[in-house]
């Protein structure tokens, strides 16, 4: 396991020492800053602090939005709401209600629930109460800056590396899945574990969301080529949903298999498309010549075979497995030369900017 892999040990033991850093570092700087309950800065600190920069920008800004909202709700309440035990409790009541229903339209009320309360309740019986609680948004605010500023600065862990490596291998595993699909289909079709692919598929439904974070929040802070990381996630989810089609074809179908006569080209396009996907899994360009001949040559034998009347002797059902996994195997193809020229016009672009 890389240690660009945030499940790696070695990046739990950095994810450990920064968050130390970041908790003594917002600590540090309430002290500084002569704050009276510096723990706020610490605790948010802890808080916010992820193993990757992606998330930790995203809960930099859910826990800084939310403060924000939930520090003016605390506001409003403390002007509104007379300093009595009974408006006390009705404000809490009115103000945690709100933001928790408003958590429907988005998770940052949540923290501003958290921020409402501390603001209304820990200022009760303060000389200055809205003063006291807007310190103690600054401490939380220190405690987010610090976090942010550690996860950036130290050991960055970027969630694009990691999807890089996830994609790295899993195109790789995609590639021996194919074959072991492919050899079982010539060897008179046969059956295979039903869920030889769940692990896989598991692991590439995984990457869309990563992709997500790594547009929306490591693209403010880094240059990144997000067209052809996107590009390689959308490839390898659909070459997995063929691979899932090609499954389902190759086991759907009881009885005796039979031999398929355009064995050698069939052959030829799953070595094709899987030295593809290993080298896109190097980082290098396919073979977008070697590609569409092998997609040639089995349309063009398929095509004879069917003018030949060959396959009238196969029964609808066998009819139906053959061309079903058969089709899989063009359309992976098909994107693999999709990706080929799609990736070409991406560096020709970096090499023109």
């Amino acid at each position: 396991m890389s240690i660009s892999d945030p499940r790696s040990q070695v990046s739990h033991l950095k994810h450990g020492i920064k968050t130390g850093i970041a908790a003594v570092t917002a600590y540090t700087a309430a002290s500084l800053f002569d704050l009276s309950y510096g723990y706020w800065a610490a605790l948010s600190g802890v808080i916010v602090m992820q193993i990757n920069v992606a998330d930790s920008i995203r809960m930099c800004w859910y826990r800084f939005s939310g403060t924000a909202i939930g520090a003016l709700i605390g506001i409003l309440c403390i002007v509104v709401f007379p300093e009595t035990p009974s408006m006390t409790l009705l404000s809490l009541f009115v103000s945690v209600g709100f933001c928790a229903y408003m958590t429907r339209y988005n998770e940052r009320y949540r923290m501003a629930a958290i921020t409402t309360t501390i603001v209304t309740l820990a200022s009760l019986g303060q000389a200055h109460r809205i003063e006291f609680g807007l310190f103690r948004v600054v401490e939380i605010s220190i405690g987010v800056a610090s976090a942010f500023l550690v996860s950036v600065l130290i050991w960055p862990l970027r969630a694009a590396d990691s999807l890089k490596g996830s994609l790295c291998s899993q195109f790789s595993e995609c590639a021996d899945h194919y074959e072991a699909l492919m050899e079982s289909f010539l060897n008179k079709q046969t059956e295979l574990d039903t869920e030889m692919l769940d692990s896989f598929n598991n692991k590439v439904a995984l990457n869309r969301a990563t992709y997500m974070k790594v547009l929306r929040h490591e693209s403010l802070l880094y240059i990144e080529d997000t067209d052809l990381l996107g590009l390689k996630v959308r490839t390898l989810e659909k070459s997995g949903s063929h691979l899932r089609a090609m499954l389902h074809a190759l086991n759907n179908v009881h009885g005796e298999g039979y031999e398929i006569i355009m064995k050698e080209e069939l052959r030829t396009l799953s070595k094709v498309s899987a030295e593809s996907m290993r080298a896109i899994s190097a980082g290098k360009t396919p073979d977008e010549e070697a590609l569409q001949n092998a997609f040639d040559a089995a349309l063009k034998r398929l095509e004879a075979l069917r003018k030949e009347g060959v396959t009238r002797r196969f029964y609808l059902q066998k009819m139906v497995q053959f061309f079903a996994f058969y089709h899989s195997t063009q359309f992976i193809c098909k994107d693999l030369l999709q990706y080929t020229k799609e990736r070409k016009k991406v560096m020709d672009n970096i090499q023109e900017g």
